[in-house]
């Protein structure tokens, strides 16, 4: 990250401050002027705060609170250009990744089944039902119906809890039932 010039200023300003506002919090003034009769008297009295040092304080405070804000609000922030390129950048490589991901999940039936083996799709929907019970069951059905979907609607669609779905959806994934992938900030799940 590249530091502008008011940024760099704005950090030795802060500098600046804490070390001001810490010697005068650390070593006050230690005299005191004593004034007896005919005759003036001037006696070290330690930790006393003159004018001076409540007015070089409150000097030091402020600047300590102005360096702060502009440091954490503006000073590092990327200009906007910068910034949206950025997140361009990560969107890409987010969908790039979701599809190796997806890629590298889906198993190729094709090359693993037999032709003379395969059954009609009405077959194998009515044998998968068969084999599941209760909430995997809906699940599967669900998908079968719908199509790929995220978590929150398939919560939403089954009745399911979003944390009992979770685990569902974890045991289905484990036995290569289902594939899920990041789809920006939720999970889509589709058969696999």
């Amino acid at each position: 990250m590249k530091i502008e010039g008011k940024t760099a200023f704005v950090m030795a300003l802060f500098v600046v401050a804490v070390f001001m506002l810490a010697s005068k919090f650390m070593l006050p003034t230690s005299i005191q002027v004593i004034i007896e009769g005919q005759s003036t008297y001037v006696k070290e009295i330690p930790n006393v705060y003159t004018a001076l040092d409540c007015v070089i304080i409150a000097i030091a405070s402020f600047m300590l609170g102005a360096s702060v804000f502009y440091l954490l609000f503006v000073g590092f922030r990327m200009p906007e250009k910068e910034r949206i390129e950025r997140e361009a950048e990560q969107k890409e490589a987010g969908l790039e990744s979701a599809l190796q991901v997806q890629d590298a999940h889906i198993p190729n039936v094709d090359a693993q089944v037999p032709e003379t083996s395969r059954a009609a799709p009405e077959d194998d929907r009515a044998g998968l039902l068969k084999i599941l019970k209760g909430n995997e069951k809906m699940v599967i059905e669900a998908l079968m119906d719908y199509g790929e979907m995220n978590q929150a609607d398939m919560s939403a669609r089954t009745g399911i809890p979003k944390s009992t779905l979770s685990r569902i959806l974890q045991d289905l994934e484990d036995r290569s039932l289902i594939f899920r992938y990041d789809y920006g900030m939720s999970k889509m799940v589709k058969l696999a």
